[in-house]
């Protein structure tokens, strides 16, 4: 897991987009809005509370060049949640491992253009 030092390094890039929070306890699966993600981790928000330090896979579509959907799924930690108003909560999830173009293939490619766009 990225130390707080490293978190610095990595720019969150906008991206918003249908996600699906899994926790890995076997509660049921939640429907979330990702709103900004980097190499390290990801803000959503949804309507169901998840515990802090609670386990969970975030799965993500993105389509292709083809317009064919594709899938990722990245395993983490929660690592903050907020209260967001009536809407539900904000939560803020950091992934097991640094995302990579061998191992997240669409959301690094994503990564990647976005940056070098804002640079």
């Amino acid at each position: 897991m990225a130390t707080v030092n490293e978190r610095r390094k990595f720019v969150r890039a906008t991206l918003v987009g249908s996600a699906l929070v899994i926790p890995h306890d076997g509660r049921r699966a939640s429907t979330a809005v990702l709103d900004n993600v980097n190499k390290i981790g990801a803000g959503l928000h949804t309507k169901d509370r998840f515990a802090p330090k609670a386990r969970v896979t975030v799965s993500l579509a993105f389509l292709d060049s083809n317009q064919v959907e594709q899938q990722e799924k990245l395993d983490g930690m929660i690592a903050w949640v907020k209260p967001w108003g009536k809407k539900g909560f904000l939560i803020g999830v950091v992934w097991d491992d640094v995302v990579t173009e061998e191992k997240n293939r669409w959301l690094y490619y994503y990564l990647e253009e976005t940056l070098k766009a804002s640079r």
